[in-house]
């Protein structure tokens, strides 16, 4: 593949290094059937007592005795390669987004759980509750790759258990270890600016992750508002009206 892309004039990626095609002068492959420490071992071993060497990595690739060049092959593959349309390993994907569905990842709370859902369907949007949907054996990451057409998720940040830190002397209250799981997936999956936390109480959020949509749970129903907005800026077609209604 290397190769390949130096004929392409494309950069390429070696042992940790970006190489760009104009900067390199020959490319050597080489092949073994030993593991490199082995053949650094015979060559160190070969070596008289009397000299003082260091056998390196390098000095095993060069070694004839151990390796076999196969550059030649590799560079005929490559171009029998160029001559074929490159095909990408990621393929976008052909689901159309269903703006009437957002999932619920919640905690052991009902009362949170079931004034969000009954707030979504005030909006004429339909709650997908990923702990109520039919389970057939699948886990709640099975569920939500079953629920591709879902464009947004509200994760609820309930106080549900108590932990810390081992240097801490103080037990904190936090959500459920799996419903911060859950979030992170659903931000890998849907993309940061499509889910949002609503977090219940004064709990412990994960504090090492940069742009993630927190919003107060409070008994004044002021979440409706921040809620309805991150809806908006989703791509939810929602009437403001039904917020006072």
């Amino acid at each position: 593949m290397s190769s390949f892309l130096n004929l392409q004039k494309e950069e390429l990626q070696f042992n940790g290094y970006f190489l760009k095609a104009q900067n390199i002068v020959r490319i050597q492959v080489k092949t073994t059937e030993l593991p490199i420490k082995a053949i650094v071992e015979i060559i160190d071993a070969q070596t008289p007592e009397t000299i003082a060497w260091f056998v390196t990595k390098e000095d095993a690739f060069v070694d004839d005795e151990c390796t076999q060049d196969v550059t030649t092959e590799i560079i005929k593959e490559a171009k029998v390669r160029m001559r074929e349309p490159l095909k990408l390993s990621v393929s976008p994907s052909s689901t159309e987004i269903d703006n009437k569905k957002v999932f619920i990842v919640h905690g052991h709370d009902e009362s949170v759980k079931i004034s969000v859902a009954r707030f979504l369907e005030r909006l004429d949007l339909k709650p997908i509750i990923l702990h109520e949907q039919a389970s057939g054996g699948s886990t709640i990451i099975e569920k939500i790759e079953n629920n591709t057409e879902v464009g947004f998720g509200i994760v609820l940040y309930t106080p549900c258990d108590l932990g810390k830190a081992k240097n801490d002397d103080e037990l904190q209250m936090r959500a459920r270890q799996n419903v911060v799981f859950e979030h992170g997936y659903l931000i890998a999956r849907l993309g940061r600016s499509n889910v949002c936390a609503l977090v219940k109480d004064n709990i412990e959020k994960p504090n090492d992750i940069s742009g993630v949509v927190y919003v107060n749970y409070d008994s004044g129903n002021g979440w409706h508002m921040a809620l309805f907005k991150e809806l908006k800026n989703a791509g939810y077609e929602l009437d403001a009206n039904k917020l006072f209604v």
